[in-house]
């Protein structure tokens, strides 16, 4: 298969994956910010995704992906009527077939954004300290670039991470695996304690139904607290008016993402001026 016909497969997959996602109210989606670090912080992560038929599916299309977090920049800024700490976010990531010079992402395997997020907002919970469910990352204002394409100003009033960013999601109840368990990464001369944690998070229609689970290791001492994730998100169709049980799996989406490299001279890399 061509290299362009697979993206055009994966970018189709992601895209079903969100209409889910966008149908289903009070999911969580703020995961891949656990913590705020010193400005300047970067973190880097290389993995593989992978999209197949189904579980037993032989011959899976794969890609390779890279994801980057930044903090490029303070600013005090209003935010629900009050001045207050703001910090400037980059999330970089890019998905592709692997060459000497790196990751070809193709016209639609780059994405990158640029968001300006008050710094009480980056709480890592699943509800704020009012209840509200902590589903997105709420922004003073952001831009973005996907692929090939002009940088655009972001217009809603926050950053939705799954599933177009990330296949992982902030787990309503996520169960505790381990409290001080020691990550498979790919960083150097580290030895990372995380808490190891599994979620699950199904969405449901009369039609369709995706199931996403995941697995992640969250560490204070990794900028923004990720050290690892592995997600699936399993698409299952039936007619409307089946039965539940004429469900069946029509894709599998999986993710497996280590920890790469922290940095701490991170630059902006989307020009806003």
């Amino acid at each position: 298969m061509g290299f362009m016909l697979q993206l055009i497969r994966l970018a189709t997959a992601f895209s079903v994956v969100a209409v889910y996602f966008f149908a289903a109210p009070g999911a969580n989606a703020q995961g891949l910010i656990f913590n705020l670090p010193e400005d300047k912080s970067a973190v880097e992560y290389k993995g593989t995704l992978t999209q197949a038929t189904g579980p037993d599916d032989q011959a899976p299309l794969m890609w390779a992906c890279e994801l980057t977090i930044k903090s490029v920049g303070r600013e005090d800024a209003e935010f629900e009527g009050v001045v207050q700490p703001c910090r400037w976010i980059e999330i970089k990531t890019l998905t592709g077939k692997t060459a000497e010079t790196g990751i070809v992402p193709g016209p639609v395997g780059a994405r990158i954004y640029k968001v300006l997020v008050p710094e009480s907002k980056i709480i890592g919970q699943p509800v704020d300290k009012d209840g509200i469910p902590n589903d997105m990352i709420p922004i003073v204002r952001g831009f973005r670039r996907l692929g090939e394409e002009a940088v655009k100003e972001i217009k809603t009033p926050a950053l939705r991470i799954y599933p177009t960013i990330s296949l992982l999601t902030n787990y309503d109840d996520p169960e505790i695996i381990a409290t001080n368990a020691r990550p498979e990464t790919d960083l150097q001369g580290m030895d990372i304690q995380a808490k190891h944690m599994k979620g699950k998070l199904v969405m449901e229609r009369a039609e369709s139904k995706s199931t996403n689970q995941g697995e992640l290791w969250v560490s204070d001492a990794v900028p923004f607290g990720l050290a690892r994730w592995i997600v699936s998100v399993t698409r299952e169709e039936k007619e409307s008016t089946a039965p539940r049980a004429d469900f069946h799996i029509v894709n599998v989406v999986s993710v497996d993402m280590k920890l790469q490299r922290i940095r701490t001279d991170a630059e902006t890399e989307l020009g806003t001026n």
